[in-house]
């Protein structure tokens, strides 16, 4: 049976520790492979680029253990995660499945529409970002009910910068500091599709 990861988010644009850490997750779990799973236009995101443009920039950096998954694409609503767990779900019955998230959103989860739906049968890689994850879960009753589904992932040399510090480096036209945070196939894109200006 095939193992998967599949790794939400809006990747606005994605970024080289973005890149790194699906692949790292991928190693530590024995994942034949992660999926970026973009949300679509119906996210409320400021700056948020176009879907397909977002997806196009995701199949850059596609390899052997890292591609992209339009699930959520070209759907006339925003989903909720129990919403998108479902659709995916549906989609690789045959596979064993893990959810990528940061450690905020499992804080989270417990107030999300459905949350028990959302822990039940599903598998999580939760991945550590200050906080100690551990505490979290058994300090919360529904997180610490399906503790055996959630998995931690922590690791200290990933890239603490992110999309919106990309976005603005671009707006400032810091050319050196935003080629050192993405690919060079997607910088590439960015300045053909003059995004993020």
């Amino acid at each position: 049976m095939k193992k998967y990861g599949f790794f939400g988010g809006a990747f606005n644009p994605p970024t080289i520790a973005h890149e790194k850490l699906a692949i790292e997750i991928a190693e530590k779990f024995n994942l034949d492979k992660v999926f970026f799973v973009p949300v679509g236009n119906f996210y409320k995101k400021q700056d948020l680029a176009d879907q397909n443009k977002r997806f196009e920039m995701l199949k850059l950096i596609s390899n052997d253990k890292v591609d992209a998954l339009p699930i959520e694409l070209n759907i006339n609503k925003n989903l909720n995660t129990s919403e998108a767990l479902e659709l995916i779900n549906n989609n690789y019955q045959d596979a064993e499945r893990y959810f990528i998230m940061g450690g905020d959103n499992i804080e989270k989860l417990p107030t999300w529409q459905n949350p028990e739906k959302c822990l039940n049968g599903n598998k999580f890689i939760a991945i550590e970002r200050g906080k100690n994850l551990e505490k979290v879960i058994q300090s919360d009753d529904l997180l610490k009910k399906y503790s055996s589904n959630i998995f931690t992932f922590k690791n200290d040399n990933l890239s603490t910068y992110n999309s919106t510090e990309v976005r603005n480096a671009i707006k400032a036209g810091k050319e050196d500091v935003v080629d050192k945070m993405l690919n060079k196939k997607v910088y590439s894109y960015i300045k053909i599709e003059n995004l993020y200006k």
